[in-house]
C-alpha cells in the first residue's frame, strides 16, 4: 500500500478534513493534498509526526523511502567514480603516447 494511500485512509478515518490534518501537523493543507495523491514523498520527520497524530508507525515506508533515496545518490556516486576512472585512464594514455 503507498504512504499517500494509508494517510487519505487514516484521515477520513479519523474523521478529518485536509485543513483538519494541516491545523494538528503543522503541515500545509497543499503538501497533505500532494502527500495523499503520492506527488511527493514524506520525509521521515513528517511520517513522525503524522504517525503520532493517528497512532501508527510508518517505519515501513520511511525505511522504504530512505532505501530508495540510497540507491539513487549510490547511482550517482558510481556514475561520477567512473568519470573519473576513465578520465584519468585516457590522461595517462596521453603521456604513454608521448
Amino acid at each position: 500500500m503507498k504512504i499517500g494511500y494509508k494517510i487519505k485512509e487514516l484521515r477520513l478515518k479519523g474523521g478529518y478534513s485536509q485543513k483538519d490534518l494541516s491545523i494538528k501537523s503543522g503541515l500545509s493543507e497543499r503538501t497533505i493534498q500532494r502527500i495523499e495523491k503520492d506527488e511527493v514523498t514524506p520525509n521521515p520527520h513528517t511520517l513522525k509526526v503524522l504517525g503520532e497524530i493517528f497512532g501508527e508507525n510508518f517505519h515501513q515506508f520511511e525505511n522504504g523511502n530512505h532505501s530508495v533515496n540510497n540507491k539513487k545518490k549510490m547511482n550517482k556516486i558510481f556514475i561520477l567514480w567512473n568519470w573519473m576512472i576513465n578520465f584519468k585512464i585516457n590522461i595517462l594514455k596521453i603521456f604513454i603516447k608521448k
